[in-house]
Formats: structure tokens, sequence, C-alpha cells
């Protein structure tokens, strides 16, 4: 982030964004909320999720409509709960190949977004954790 520049935060959601009155699904949402009916090791793919993305640096989420959201000073990754499972996203400035991910969509702010699935806590593997690492050094920069 620039020296001295703040983000703006949505007075009715409380999510930060670069750039002021920033179009977002506004609501408050809880973590509970996307994990109600889920099995049980859907929170622990989500909490081991979380634990190796703090070790970057420090990480906030936002649990918004439809998945929740993973900030740095920008989004730079999200987890989407499914009931056996647990989606993830994150965003590179390059198409990137692992076995996890399925799915590589091309994005405007970010070039492309990658989903992932996790559904077991050895998918989370060192070759992901760096891929997450990478997405979470752009979600620094502003």
């Amino acid at each position: 982030m620039t020296p001295g520049r703040s983000l703006w935060i949505c007075p009715d959601c409380g999510r930060q964004f670069v750039s002021v009155n920033r179009n977002h699904s506004c609501g408050r949402y809880s973590l509970e909320e996307h994990f109600a009916g889920k099995e049980p090791v859907v929170r622990e793919l989500y909490d081991l999720l979380f634990r190796s993305l703090k070790q970057f640096g420090p990480v906030r989420t936002f649990p918004v409509k439809t998945r929740i959201v993973f900030q740095a000073e920008v989004q730079f990754a999200a987890a989407v709960p499914r009931k056996l499972w647990l989606d993830g996203y994150l965003w590179l400035r390059r198409q990137a190949a692992h076995q996890r991910i399925h799915k590589i969509e091309m994005g405007i702010f970010r070039d492309y977004g990658h989903v992932f699935r996790l559904t077991r806590p050895d998918d989370l593997d060192e070759d992901l954790v760096n891929l997450l690492h990478e997405a979470y050094m752009l979600g620094c920069e502003i």
C-alpha cells in the first residue's frame, strides 16, 4: 500500500476497498452461516487454509453472501464452503498449474482467477501454499 494512503471502509458492511463507493454485495454475514449444514471437515479445511495464509503476514477475512474473502491490502483469495469440501479461489497475474486447480478464469483486475478444491488436509500441499503466497504478495500491492 502507498504510505499514507488509506482504504475506503463501507459504512454498512465494514469491508475495505481501494476506491470509494466500490460496488459490492453489501451485507453482514458470519462464518457460522457459511458452515451451517456442512460436514465438520469443511470447517477444518477452512481453518487450515486460514492458518496457512496468516503465516504470510496480516490477513483479514470478510464473510460475504457467496464466499469468505481473504484480504491483505486487497482481496487475494476466497473460500466457498460446500457440503463435503472447501472450494478456494486465488488470483495471480499468470496461469498456474496444480492438481487441485480445476478451473482458471480470465479476470479484469488480477488477470487470472484459479479455482481449487480441498477435500482433505493433505490437499493443501507445499506447491498450493506457494501459489497462495504468490497471490498474497499481489494482494499486498495497490
